[in-house]
């Protein structure tokens, strides 16, 4: 394993393009048919989705009602939260929103609204997620459970429309009220066009009128699918053509706590039925997308479906032990994972595959691939996960089952997992017995330096063998940050660049996903994101483009070909920046902390016998000084504190910052900042992840990602350890009490030009070339051995400035475009413009 680990790392480090020469004045693509070809999965490249960013409820979803069975109080708010007392007249309503749990329509969300109506016309009100948007002359579908427990109250009245005196109201009479609950539908058509829209339930008579599960549906729902989705943005997944679409998540999967992880059996069923709980990302979901409806969709678009399940842990089972299942109670989780598979491929006069049938669907989905768990991590992990996978292989042996590697691209949780996958794969070579991991779940958000110094990344055969018993990979979340976390054309043909590397090493990476998808405007928890959308609107991002034009244009088989880079003046990097300390989950004390220009060793700071505030710039947590000892007290995360000596450093390439440092309490470790250039940094994470590992970031303090390789350590308490980085140029070195821990050549002088050659069973031949620099540039393309082409070509483009973002007053400022051109050879030239991302589609005689 040690020497996996070393081969790895040094992939890690590389950078540029596979197969690149000497710089010449123009580029070349040089592709040689006759030389053996390289399978591409047919499923390589697809989606994942996740309920994040209001994906599902307020977005994909097609209700327009938040909080519409009076759940909130999960959320530790209301439970008419998002709802007002209201009178048809328009005036604020004199009767309570009293909520009551007594006799409820529903045992999964029993509470309902009870109004003790004081005043004729007086009801509830709902603006949806932000306001309704209704249509002039569309029509939304609704429906609302409805009693009168003492008989009063035998006349309710819908309206529906804007707000204000001159709104065009919609009305609609429901009579017949009894004291049973009773559904009651409506369909409302809208009179006039409205962003600020509302939905109210109003009682004609005085008297008691209980209210629960009040629904209204957006006029165009695709494929007019009873529960269905929003129309545009499901045509937006559509049009991508992904082969796959993965789950429905994420760490919503986890959840936070054992209480709030997705159960897809409580995603089944009527929806009046689906239990509302809390969703990670710090809201409610309705559970209205449910299994039912994923894989409902993927059949609608020919995806294939990739659930992920729980594996018995939760987000906190890394600090808390009450959050790890135990192994004697995980039968639960084993019999969910076999009652997904009956659900989804079951006859429909099995147990689970009725309850398909009843939905609507008698005749079974596709389902060829199962995940258990996501990011979870080391021994506790891989026996839960094995104790699912032996049960699924013996009753499926050929469902693919899926594994995590955690949520880094080489720290010590991926090695483990790879590591624990070729021990069991030798195992069963001697037992005969069937491999328990079909694919390696890979996640990756990472600097678009990373990613274009990775593109090679997987042509390692050592560690990533090609055999067929062995586990292949699947890059379930990757994205490339730069500065600003932006959906920009230069983030977009960075990840481009890197999927040139996927589609070559497809043979061994099987399916891959873009994360995340969706992002409503003013409702995110993560950026940069494929598709951004309010209530109205929506635009794809250059990075959907590119995810498109990927999943469009992908080959059969790959051509061994090699790339000649352009000349092009290369730039020297510098990390530069000052210095900080900082920790996480944690308390520590820092001393003697100096930091020393190179090779002058000129002293820019020094904190000598007593450590002053004044030569700080506090950003997080809480500081003080005593005497030679810097202490931070706080236990929370993301904790900072900068040394105020720019002017010092500016320009300095080359400097050594040291400290000893001690661990007072606390989950984690030390913080030790450095490049730190206005928001961008560099930090050292010391005793990170729960205590287990130390790696460097570079990023922001908001969002970063591991940089080089991370190694096992684990701080003590109450010692001291000497810290100490140097910093020269483009490469940093860490040493942690004299041992060097981490050396790394953070370069960003890269290829201009990165390529694919495929073809497919049609007889195509796809080029694929991504141009990252700022220059057009002239590329021969030299096919050799290849069969005899016409003479005109189709060219897919996609191009800009580097800076250039879609917005929704300029949703296709990056979109591809499409021309035949002519000139085509087995050698020929081709202009490919700055910051593009081009596929020339090529056609045999």
């Amino acid at each position: 394993m040690l020497k996996v680990k070393k081969t790895v790392a040094s992939v890690l480090l590389a950078m540029g393009a596979v197969f690149v020469t000497m710089a010449e004045d123009k580029a070349m693509i040089n592709a040689d048919f006759s030389k053996p070809k390289t399978s591409v999965s047919k499923n390589l490249f697809g989606i994942f989705y996740e309920d994040i960013n209001s994906a599902a409820d307020g977005g994909l979803y097609g209700e327009l009602i938040q909080n519409r069975s009076f759940e909130y109080e999960r959320l530790k708010k209301s439970a008419t939260e998002h709802w007002e007392a209201i009178n048809i007249n328009g005036k604020k309503g004199k009767s309570a929103l009293n909520v009551s749990v007594e006799k409820p329509m529903s045992k999964a969300n029993p509470t309902f609204v009870s109004l003790n109506v004081k005043k004729a016309g007086d009801g509830i009100s709902n603006s949806g997620y932000g306001g309704i948007v209704f249509e002039k002359g569309k029509k939304y579908p609704g429906c609302v459970y409805l009693r009168s427990p003492d008989r009063t109250v035998d006349t309710v009245i819908i309206l529906a429309g804007g707000k204000g005196k001159k709104a065009k109201l919609f009305k609609y009479e429901i009579t017949g009220i009894t004291d049973e609950w009773k559904k009651y539908e409506f369909t409302v058509e809208a009179g006039e066009n409205v962003t600020d829209g509302q939905l109210s339930v109003c009682a004609a008579t005085k008297g008691k009128l209980d209210i629960d599960f009040v629904s209204l549906f957006r006029a165009d729902i695709y494929k007019n699918e009873k529960n269905g989705f929003r129309k545009d943005l499901a045509e937006k997944l559509e049009e991508m053509h992904p082969a796959f679409i993965r789950f429905p998540g994420g760490c919503i999967v986890q959840g936070k706590y054992q209480a709030d992880r997705y159960q897809w059996k409580k995603s089944i069923g009527p929806v009046e039925e689906r239990e509302e709980a809390f969703n990670f990302w710090g809201y409610q979901h309705t559970y209205g997308i449910g299994f039912y409806e994923y894989f409902r969709f993927c059949e609608d678009i020919g995806a294939e479906a990739i659930p992920i399940i729980s594996c018995g842990l939760s987000w906190k089972s890394e600090s808390n032990l009450d959050e790890k299942i135990p192994m004697d109670k995980m039968q639960p989780f084993v019999q969910d994972a076999l009652d997904l598979i009956e659900y989804a491929r079951g006859s429909a006069d099995s147990e689970w595959g009725k309850k398909r049938a009843e939905a609507g669907h008698p005749e079974p989905f596709k389902l060829n691939y199962l995940g258990i768990g996501n990011e979870d991590l080391e021994g506790h992990y891989f026996e839960r996960y094995k104790l699912i996978a032996d049960a699924v292989k013996e009753k499926y042996p050929d469902i693919k089952l899926i594994m995590s590697a955690g949520p880094l691209p080489a720290d010590r949780c991926f090695f483990d997992a790879w590591k624990q996958t070729r021990n069991w794969e030798k195992e069963n070579e001697k037992t005969g017995a069937k491999n328990i991991v079909d694919l390696i779940d890979e996640h990756y958000y990472s600097p678009d330096s990373w990613m274009l110094s990775n593109t090679k990344r997987y042509d390692d055969k050592d560690f990533y063998p090609r055999e067929e018993n062995k586990a292949k990979v699947f890059i379930g979340e990757y994205a490339s940050w730069v500065a600003g976390r932006r959906n920009n054309l230069y983030a977009a043909l960075t990840e481009a660049a890197y999927m040139t590397g996927i589609e070559r090493n497809a043979d061994v990476i099987e399916i891959a996903s873009y994360a995340p998808l969706f992002a409503k405007v003013g409702y995110t928890q993560w950026i940069p994101d494929a598709i951004w959308f309010n209530n109205s609107t929506v635009y794809a991002s250059p990075n959907y483009y590119v995810q498109q034009l990927f999943m469009t244009h992908k080959s059969d088989r790959t051509i061994s070909y090699n790339v000649t880079q352009p000349k092009v003046e290369k730039k020297q990097k510098t990390i530069g920046g000052t210095v900080g300390l900082g920790t996480w989950l944690t308390t520590a004390e820092y001393k003697d902390i100096t930091l020393t220009k190179n090779p002058s060793g000129e002293i820019v700071y020094s904190s000598g016998d007593k450590v002053k505030l004044s030569d700080f710039r506090i950003e997080t947590g809480s500081w003080d000084n005593k005497g030679a000892t810097l202490v931070q007290s706080s236990k929370a995360e993301n904790v900072r504190i900068i040394l105020d000596k720019e002017q010092k450093l500016y320009g300095v390439s080359n400097y050594t910052f040291e400290t000893k440092a001690k661990k007072t309490s606390g989950n984690e470790g030390f913080l030790i900042l450095f490049g730190v250039d206005n928001k961008n940094l560099y930090w050292w994470n010391i005793g990170g992840w729960g205590n287990t590992q130390s790696a460097v970031e570079k990023g922001t303090a908001e969002g970063r990602t591991v940089i080089g390789s991370g190694v096992p350590l684990k701080l003590e308490s109450d010692k001291w350890y000497d810290i100490k980085i140097e910093v020269a140029g483009d490469t940093y070195r860490c040493y942690l009490d004299g041992k060097l821990i981490h050396e790394y050549t953070d370069i960003e002088n890269f290829d201009s030009v990165y390529a694919h050659v495929g073809e497919t069973d049609d007889g195509k031949i796809y080029v694929k070339i991504i141009n990252i620099s700022s220059d057009s540039h002239n590329i021969r393309i030299k096919l050799d051995n290849a069969p005899s082409l016409k003479e005109t070509g189709i060219a897919t483009v996609i191009s800009g400035n580097a800076d250039d973002e879609n917005s929704f007053d300029n949703p296709t400022l990056v979109a591809p475009k499409t021309s035949v051109f002519s000139g085509v050879s087995n050698d020929f030239d081709y202009s490919v413009p700055p910051n593009s991302a081009t596929v020339l589609e090529l056609y045999k005689k």
